[in-house]
Parts: C-alpha cells; sequence; structure tokens
C-alpha cells in the first residue's frame, strides 16, 4: 500500500514560512505509519507559483499511490478539486481521499468526480479505516460507501447528511490520535523523495479552544484536546536535534490552557532553548508567572487578539477581559517579550469611528510590538457564519464568493472598503515607524499622517496596496512616501 498525503504552499511566502508541508499531513501520515509501518506512506508538495494539475497528477501517478488524501480548506479547494478531477481518469486511478473544514459545508456535488470520498472532522482514523478497504480491494473507491457506515464520510453514493453525527468526536477522550513522533526516524522515512530542508516548522500541542469567539474555526473541535506531555517533550528533542531553530506554533492558545501553556514553555525553554517560538496567547492566561516564564522563554513573537474594543460588537463575538489586558499586556514589551495585536476589520456592529478607537487603544494603551489587522471572513459551522444573509434580523453581515465579509448591519460596502484602507495605512505605518527605532508614536500622529497620504489624489495606488492590509507591501509604500523617522 502505497499513499500520499499533498500539501501546497506559496513559495513566495519562504522569507515568512520556509517549509513545503502542512502540519495537517504530517500527523495524518505519522498516524498511519504508527497504525501500518508496512504501508509506504510519503508527504508530496506542490508550489501555488506556478501549478499546474496535470503535472501534480502526473507526478503522483508515476509514483503509483493507491490512495491520494488532498486539503480541504478555503484556500486550497480549488486546487484540490482540480487535482482530484486529473487523478480520477485514466486506469486504475487511485482513491482520492478531501478532507479538511470545507468538508463540512463546501458545495457538492458540482465539478466533483463521484468515486471521490470526503472525511469530515479528525482525519486519522478515517482515513486510516479507508486506506485498510483498499488494502482488502483495490477497487474501492467512494461508490462502495453504504449509508449507515459508523464513519465521517460521504460521497456521491452516501449523502453529506448520514455522515455528520459520526463527525463530532467524543466529548470523553481529551486524548489526541497519537502517530509517531514527528522529526523521528519513521517519520523522516515519509519524507523520502520530497524531504524537509528547513529551519522552520508548524507545530501543535493541542487542538480545540476553551473559549467560545463566533468567528473562530477552532470551535469546530467543540472541546479542548491535547497530545501527551512525555509525547510533546520527546518531539521538542526530535525538532531540535533536526536543526528546527523556528517554530509556529498553531494552538488556539499556547498550551490551551494557563497550567499546560506554562509547562510547554517550560519544556522549549529546558530541552530546546535555541529554537524560537511563534505562539498564541489569550491575556486571560496571563498572570505574574507566566510573564516571567515568557521573558525566560525564546519568543520570536506572540499573537495576541484584541480582535476589537468596540462594545457595539457582540459579545458572543469576542469578549475581552479588560482587567487582565490591563493589568499585564502593557508591560510585555517593556519586559523584552516581542508580541503583535491583532484586529479583525469588518466584524458586525463595527464602523469606522469603532475600528479607529480599536487602533487608538491598542497603539496608546496597550503598545505592542506589532499591529496587523486582518479582513473578517464568515468561516462555515461558526456562529458568525449563521450571521450570512439574514438581512430581516437586526445584526447581520454578507460574504463574497471567498466568504470575506462584504457588509453588514453596521457599514455598508463602500464603508468597509474605507475601513480596510485605514486599517492597513495605520498598522503599516506602525510597523515601518517601528523598523526606523521610533517607538511610542502618539495615534494622533498616525492619524493623521494616514489622513495625508489617503486624501492625496496622487496616491490611489497607495489605497490599493493598504486595502490587502499586506505590511511588507504596506511599508514599501511609506518608504516610498518619505513618511518621517520622527
Amino acid at each position: 500500500m502505497r499513499v500520499a498525503l499533498v500539501s501546497f504552499f506559496d513559495s513566495s511566502r519562504f522569507a515568512e514560512f520556509p517549509i513545503t508541508h502542512a502540519l495537517s499531513a504530517m500527523r495524518l501520515g505519522a498516524f498511519l505509519r504508527q497504525r501500518h509501518p508496512e504501508w509506504q506512506v510519503r508527504l508530496r508538495a506542490f508550489d501555488e507559483r506556478d501549478w499546474s494539475a496535470p503535472a501534480a497528477a502526473a507526478a503522483l501517478r508515476a509514483e503509483g499511490f493507491d490512495v491520494v488524501g488532498l486539503p480541504a480548506y478555503i484556500w486550497t479547494l480549488e486546487r484540490t478539486r482540480q487535482l482530484t478531477a486529473e487523478l480520477s481518469g485514466g486506469p486504475r486511478p487511485p482513491l482520492v481521499v478531501v478532507g479538511g473544514p470545507e468538508t463540512r459545508a463546501m458545495p457538492y456535488p458540482q465539478g466533483w468526480p463521484e468515486q471521490t470520498v470526503f472525511a469530515m472532522g479528525q482525519g486519522e482514523e478515517p482515513l486510516t479505516w479507508l486506506c485498510e478497504q483498499r488494502v482488502a480491494d483495490p477497487s474501492f473507491t467512494g461508490l462502495n460507501l453504504a449509508n449507515g457506515l459508523a464513519q465521517p464520510l460521504y460521497s456521491a453514493i452516501r449523502e453529506r447528511r448520514d455522515a455528520y453525527r459520526h463527525a463530532v468526536p467524543d466529548r470523553r477522550d481529551r486524548r489526541l490520535p497519537h502517530g509517531v513522533e514527528l522529526f523521528g526516524p519513521a517519520f523522516d522515512e515519509m519524507l523520502v523523495g520530497d524531504p524537509v530542508d528547513t529551519d522552520f516548522t508548524w507545530y501543535e500541542t493541542a487542538r480545540g479552544c476553551i473559549y467560545d469567539c463566533s468567528f473562530c474555526g477552532h470551535n469546530t473541535l467543540p472541546f479542548f484536546a491535547t497530545f501527551d506531555t512525555d509525547f510533546v517533550r520527546n518531539e521538542i528533542a526530535n525538532m531540535r536535534a533536526r536543526g528546527i531553530r523556528r517554530l509556529f506554533l498553531i494552538d488556539p492558545i499556547l498550551g490551551g490552557k494557563a497550567a499546560r501553556g506554562k509547562e510547554i514553555l517550560r519544556m522549549f525553554r529546558d530541552l530546546a532553548p535555541e529554537i524560537a517560538l511563534n505562539a498564541y496567547m489569550r491575556p486571560e492566561f496571563l498572570d505574574d508567572e507566566f510573564v516571567d516564564l515568557l521573558v525566560e522563554s525564546h519568543i520570536e513573537e506572540l499573537l495576541m487578539g484584541l480582535q476589537t474594543t468596540n462594545p457595539s460588537v457582540p459579545k458572543h463575538v469576542r469578549g475581552n477581559h479588560f482587567g487582565k489586558i490591563m493589568k499585564y499586556v502593557p508591560y510585555l514589551t517593556a519586559r523584552g517579550i516581542p508580541w503583535r495585536a491583532e484586529l479583525i476589520v469588518g466584524l458586525p456592529g463595527d464602523d469606522m469611528a469603532g475600528l479607529r478607537e480599536s487602533l487608538r487603544f491598542t497603539v496608546e494603551e496597550l503598545r505592542p510590538w506589532s499591529v496587523h489587522s486582518y479582513h473578517l471572513t464568515a468561516i462555515p459551522e461558526t456562529k458568525l457564519f449563521d450571521l450570512l444573509d439574514r438581512t430581516d434580523d437586526d445584526i447581520w453581515i454578507k460574504a463574497d464568493e471567498k466568504l470575506r465579509v462584504v457588509s453588514a448591519s453596521s457599514y455598508n460596502e463602500r464603508e468597509l472598503r474605507d475601513m480596510l484602507v485605514y486599517a492597513g495605512a495605520v498598522t503599516s505605518l506602525h510597523a515601518h515607524l517601528r523598523e526606523q527605532g521610533v517607538f511610542d508614536t502618539p495615534f494622533e500622529e498616525l492619524d493623521d499622517r494616514v489622513a495625508r497620504i489617503l486624501s492625496d489624489p496622487a496616491n490611489r495606488a497607495a489605497r490599493s496596496t493598504f486595502l490587502r492590509m499586506g505590511q511588507d507591501a504596506g511599508r514599501a509604500v511609506w518608504a516610498a512616501y518619505g513618511a518621517p523617522a520622527s
């Protein structure tokens, strides 16, 4: 049995994330290797920059894979559909399994070959089951699935609604599926033909979240679950030995809970102090001990989502504990902890005045190392997604084909565009000044400089750049514009 787990990557982002394989593919492959060490499991990755579905399909066919696993995220779904169509032609095509968050709510069956299998929820167990069926019957496809099957799988022959009830994990089992340890000898076998040659990796110690912010996709796992601490400890040792020196910890919050977050930090501090960490944090987790551990740890950047301070945004979208925020957060930068404040543009109930106040509060009172803003996306199966097109209600949103919000009960399309441009301009100016060694610029001064560049008709191209809210491009605009460094 030969199994390929496919990832897509963007080589233009290698300066930030220099790795080709997705963590989801690594974890799925590691689980298959643990269950069936006799199988040949391989990780394969394709660059979005020169993407060709026929070329990718030809490469996979040439290796004779029996099963090919493909990712279903908003940003990968169209490439996955194209590759599935290419792989499904010809004699003895592989069994194609598509898994990821989008399988729960994406349009179906338009454009998908009928023999394709779709997996919902965590994929380790259902993917293993499918591979076992293919071993027993080399002609097995999605057309062999039956209604009543106790697996979160669907296809042209089995309706998605029949599989839904099997997609929710047992709440009593808070232990995540464990495979072979990442970056150990068994893991390295999966890289034959497509090695990892980098000092960076994605990593996780937990899934799910103890909070229920209604915009967040992490809540599609409806509880908090973890990998064993001994297992994590061994993987940290593997990464250090392998030469990993930077990682992005994708836990929804570092460690998942405050006590476990402290334990994870101690592991990295004691076992791999060379590895620089990027991780998510909530201010509610912070206390004196946690802050001291962050100071002792090798933190490259700590990311904290403030999202908004606007009281008109419903509490179910994001409830912040401002007492905790003001007790610890403003002092993190002063203690040498580089941290990023993250805001979301387009939350229902927000408007330009609310966005300006969120940015002012963040810059002047929290004093982060950097500020980033993001365009709100309505993620399927979140509470926020349920607000789509409910224009008869008091709170509603509308979104485009990529589920990016375009208007809401508190702003129209033109107003949202102005909000996105403004947020992109302020955050990139803040970053530009930091790059020049200028700190603690008053918000009034940032606001004034932004107003000047946006009011100049000669700067229409700058507006388009700020609209996309990319900080590298935004900083380049400010550098060319000649934003003074003091």
